[in-house]
């Protein structure tokens, strides 16, 4: 029988929060924590980074989505064809749920990055030097909601 790699962390992420135990998971440049006592809600955060210096060509650069749960970090690093893209992602909750994004983006001799702080479901955008870069942090559904 062959288990993949995502039923492992699945399979490793119940049994920590069952027992009550600090954890962390790595996998493909995205890493989530828990510690316990945590709130338990997730959210993914939908990121469109855009090559904008030709405004008549905008290129799409990225597009990842990173979930996270409540008032931990999360981050993603890629490096590919002279592009260097990290990120990090924290969200929030208090009287309103916010995230906040901040962003490094490297392509050839060109440089980028920003700090992007917005409310859950509320979509946000930056333009800085030739990048823009657009956030939406969607809340996952809970038993309760």
């Amino acid at each position: 029988m062959k288990i993949s790699r995502l039923q492992v962390t699945l399979i490793c992420t119940l049994l920590a929060l069952a027992t009550g135990c600090h954890f962390s998971i790595q996998t493909s440049g995205t890493r989530i924590a828990h510690k316990p006592g945590a709130t338990a809600k997730t959210y993914t955060i939908e990121i469109e980074i855009t090559d904008v210096s030709d405004s008549s060509n905008p290129v799409k650069v990225a597009a990842p989505k990173i979930t996270v749960f409540s008032g931990q970090k999360a981050s993603i690093t890629d490096e590919l064809n002279d592009q260097f893209i990290t990120i990090e992602v924290v969200v929030d909750e208090g009287e309103q749920t916010i995230g906040t994004v901040q962003f490094n983006i490297a392509k050839g001799d060109r440089r980028a990055s920003g700090k992007i702080i917005t409310f859950v479901g509320q979509a946000a955008e930056l333009q800085t030097g030739d990048f823009a870069v657009k956030v939406l942090i969607v809340p996952h559904p809970t038993d309760g909601d």
